[in-house]
């Protein structure tokens, strides 16, 4: 691998690397209250803009660590790197309010690598889950005046993995990636009273973190057809998993100054950190794709994950089992061409819908997004550079319910790099 290869990887890792460790804090979603936050999707550069698709992808090009099957695509001789982050537009409705609030923050920083013909392998960090919201309400009571109410929270969990394929035969591959799980989650729920300055205001802070390990299995059959197109079929499966957890919480009284300035008055640990565990509900995928190499590309998916059994420190939340299906499709007018940058753009569209694990006011939420995207290919290489783009909806304003409408932008490097090989000049 070259040395300005090698400046490229470290600058970026150092620059994803700053980008993770402030996360956690510019989310905005009063949805990721529940649960354990909103949770990411495992999309690499490319699935991202064909709908999520890509439990039945495989490549020598791309990290696709939504199967660790796929990691037997990988040449014996090359050593692939990617990276990407993501920006989020939001705009929060009800009814009569709307608001708007954006973040950016790290989507992937991932590497796949042969360890032998038969055992490839992949590493990389990830987001898992991210908390941040605030909303409040206001009251008026009798001989006391206003009084909010006011809940908060920031944090999330983050994901290091190790993954490994192994190829069984000509046509199936099996794999499995180790992720471990780390950060922490701060809630706090707030009671003040703003026409008062004799009652104290008083809050209850709230905070989760988390240290363990989940398994991700993954299978694919990959065929190629009599007529040179290849079709692929991929399952995933991850077992309920309890990951060991310590919870916190602390009872605060204080009054704030009106310059904002706060005066703790009496502070009360109304539970230690105490040992417990987040039961991560078991979850399945399956998908199929069929290619006509460096033409087209059509992929579908389907995802379920049942966390009707979510329990965090052995409370069950009001859950119901999520469902998603992604369709996804891959265009290239003429790889090879000599005349025209265009005619090698990898063009990309996707959909996908799916049936969230809230379910608030009777109504299980659903969530609709529509992808595009590009894979622009760098000159004299093999690397390209991906923009994706989603365009969704989250919720809805009736039952007096937010909706959340979203536009993602992802921008992400795919390097793709000879390893072990020594060029030659004449």
């Amino acid at each position: 691998m070259s040395k300005r290869v090698v400046r490229s990887l470290f600058f970026l890792s150092f620059l994803f690397a700053g980008l993770l460790t402030d996360a956690q804090k510019p989310l905005s979603s009063p949805y990721s209250r529940y649960g354990i936050g909103d949770i990411f999707r495992p999309t690499n550069n490319q699935t991202m803009s064909m709908g999520g698709a890509g439990i039945a992808l495989r490549s020598p090009m791309f990290v696709n660590f939504a199967n660790p099957a796929s990691y037997t695509a990988f040449d014996t001789l090359t050593f692939v790197f990617e990276g990407a982050v993501v920006s989020n537009t939001q705009t929060l409705k009800t009814q009569d309010l709307s608001q708007k609030a954006n973040f950016t923050t790290l989507k992937s920083l991932v590497f796949g690598f042969p360890v032998a013909s038969w055992w490839k392998a992949s590493m990389g960090i990830l987001p898992y889950s991210q908390v941040g919201y605030k909303v409040g309400d206001v009251q008026v009571v009798d001989n006391v005046g206003k009084v909010k109410i006011n809940y908060e929270g920031d944090g999330g969990f983050n994901q290091v993995y190790m993954g490994h394929g192994f190829k069984l035969s000509k046509n199936v591959s099996v794999g499995v990636n180790i992720s471990y799980l780390f950060g922490t989650i701060s809630r706090q729920r707030a009671l003040t009273f703003p026409d008062s300055t004799y009652i104290r205001y008083f809050k209850v802070e709230d905070e989760i973190s988390v240290s363990d390990f989940l398994l991700t299995y993954g299978v694919q059959y990959h065929k190629t057809l009599g007529n040179g197109m290849l079709f692929n079929a991929g399952a995933t499966y991850s077992a309920s998993t309890p990951l060991k957890s310590r919870e916190s919480v602390l009872s605060v009284t204080y009054n704030e100054g009106s310059t904002g300035i706060v005066y703790v008055k009496d502070t009360i640990e109304l539970q230690p950190s105490i040992k417990g565990t987040i039961v991560v509900p078991s979850s399945f995928g399956l998908g199929v794709a069929l290619e006509n190499p460096e033409k087209w590309l059509l992929a579908a998916d389907f995802k379920t994950q049942n966390w009707k059994k979510f329990k965090i420190f052995g409370e069950q939340d009001s859950l119901k089992n999520s469902m998603e299906a992604d369709l996804g499709f891959q265009f290239i007018p003429n790889n090879n061409s000599l005349s025209s940058y265009l005619q090698k753009v990898n063009y990309r569209v996707g959909i996908r819908y799916a049936k969230t694990y809230l379910q608030l006011h009777s109504r299980q939420l659903d969530e609709i997004g529509f992808t595009f995207g590009f894979g622009l290919p760098l000159a004299r290489t093999k690397s390209r550079v991906n923009l994706g783009f989603e365009l969704g909806r989250r919720g809805t304003t009736s039952d007096h319910l937010i909706q959340n409408n979203y536009f993602m932008v992802t921008l992400g490097v795919s390097v793709f790099e000879n390893w072990f090989y020594r060029r030659k000049f004449e």
